[in-house]
């Protein structure tokens, strides 16, 4: 692909955001969420690689069929319009049936296994734009689906998305397979913030991104695609271990790291809300998938740092205190936003 042409296609995601947000009649969202897939599928065949072209074809067939499915729910959402006897049955089952489509385009549970399967045949970038961005016209058509009724399917579905992410990774030892149950994770979390304030589900998802960007990018730096790799690939650099350490610790949501201010609002505003059960899932959840987060940072933080003395590198010139120094600072002004912005959500 011609690099010149690159710009377009992001340009054209950027648009069906617009064009999402601005809608107030389902086809319009339907329309939106398309040409924002459509633009997104020729970036993912950037390499030309038989796993990335496997792992298109799978994200092609996915959501058309989540397409489709959104559809034929506009679809009985119209009919209900025309029909007195039962408009409010076949208003709501078409609410529902477009809210699944939602679901299945986002990769929540149950309806997750497809993000794995593609994550796995793609690159780092790409996968990073797959498992943050692309999930933002998904979350903006949820936002305005939000409804009595679709609120408790969601608070049901969430906590479980939670809870099967943490349970999914903890056999993997391909760290993208990790990123994507790590992702499903975390979106079980934004979706219960999105359910009690639009504000701080934007929260969640806006710092999400600010955590999983240097973890993405330290990855695809290093190359390392399993654990034996990555330790073999941070033996010799010690800024890239602390990254991704550092980021790893930060999703899992252990204090004093961005991760665990983002869960604490969740939960904090999911308890005035006597949302118990959803609550307990949810940290429950959390409790699972810290096994493979600690994992990986262990790896990174505690085994690496002997082997790296006994190597010939140079990594004990670098300044390591001056760099530990920024990552806490760039956590405490982490806080210190997490509390600002928190009074704008109560």
């Amino acid at each position: 692909m011609s690099p010149y042409i690159s710009p377009l296609f992001s340009f054209t995601m950027i648009l069906s955001l617009l064009v999402i947000l601005c809608s107030t009649h389902w086809v319009f969202m339907w329309l939106g969420l398309e040409i924002g897939t459509l633009a997104f599928i020729p970036l993912l065949t950037w390499w030309h690689g038989a796993t990335e072209v496997e792992a298109t074809v799978k994200y092609f067939l996915t959501q058309a069929v989540a397409a489709a499915i959104f559809f034929f729910g506009g679809l009985v959402l119209l009919s209900s319009e025309s029909i007195s006897g039962v408009a409010q049955w076949l208003g709501s089952l078409g609410e529902i049936i477009i809210l699944l489509s939602v679901l299945m385009k986002l990769g929540m549970a149950p309806i997750h296994y497809w993000v794995i399967d593609v994550v796995q045949g793609l690159n780092y970038i790409p996968g990073m734009v797959l498992l943050t961005w692309q999930k933002l016209p998904g979350l903006a058509v949820l936002s305005q689906l939000l409804s009595e009724s679709n609120s408790h399917i969601l608070l049901l579905l969430a906590p479980a998305s939670a809870l099967i992410g943490g349970l999914g990774g903890l056999g993997q030892t391909q760290m993208r397979k990790l990123l994507g149950f790590s992702s499903i994770s975390h979106l079980g979390w934004l979706v219960v913030g999105l359910v009690i304030n639009s504000l701080l589900g934007a929260m969640y998802f806006f710092l999400y991104i600010i955590i999983s960007l240097p973890v993405f990018l330290s990855l695809h730096i290093s190359g390392g695609v399993h654990l034996n790799q990555l330790r073999n690939a941070l033996a010799s650099n010690s800024m890239l271990s602390i990254s991704v350490g550092v980021g790893f610790l930060s999703l899992a949501g252990l204090p004093p790291f961005l991760g665990f201010f983002i869960k604490w609002l969740v939960l904090t505003h999911s308890m005035t809300q006597f949302l118990l059960i959803a609550s307990t899932l949810l940290i429950v959840g959390s409790l699972i998938s810290a096994f493979y987060y600690l994992r990986i940072s262990y790896l990174c933080l505690v085994i690496l740092a002997p082997q790296q003395v006994m190597a010939m590198t140079n990594w004990r010139n670098t300044p390591k205190i001056n760099l530990i120094s920024v990552i806490l600072l760039l956590n405490i002004m982490g806080l210190l936003l997490v509390a600002a912005l928190s009074t704008f959500t109560k």
